[in-house]
């Protein structure tokens, strides 16, 4: 694996970015169009961490381009989320996105509904400090 000392040099250089960091004054855009024309040929973005942090309309533009060295994108959070939805992104063959739920599977609903259970039984069973173990 290598390293880089900073965010350019990072993107000049990665087949795949994927982003995880929280939305703060700092990461506010912090991916915009300056950045998304330093990618590598062919690269990848992913963005799962907060909506804000990847300029859309930027991003969206970087995609229609052919020319562009950026060849797709997958999103799971917008910056702006609610029912009526609306993205540059919409609709663009090279953008996979998905609601913030991509992980909300069966099994991990009935492991995250037991979990619950437990944390309610515990105090209940005289473990106020501790949380019984889960057993399929």
């Amino acid at each position: 694996m290598r390293s880089a000392e900073s965010l350019r040099p990072l993107l000049a250089s990665s087949d795949v970015v994927s982003l995880h960091l929280p939305l703060t004054e700092q990461t506010q855009a912090m991916i915009g169009r300056a950045e998304l024309a330093l990618m590598w040929p062919g690269s990848i973005l992913l963005n799962t961490s907060r909506g804000g942090i990847v300029d859309e309309q930027a991003l969206a533009d970087a995609l229609r381009d052919p020319a562009h060295p950026l060849s797709a994108a997958a999103i799971d959070t917008f910056a702006h989320e609610h029912a009526a939805f609306t993205s540059p992104l919409s609709g663009l063959p090279n953008a996979l996105l998905t609601p913030r739920v991509t992980g909300m599977t069966r099994r991990a609903m009935a492991e995250a509904a037991l979990r619950c259970a437990d944390n309610i039984a515990a105090p209940l069973a005289g473990r106020p400090n501790g949380i019984p173990v889960v057993t399929p």
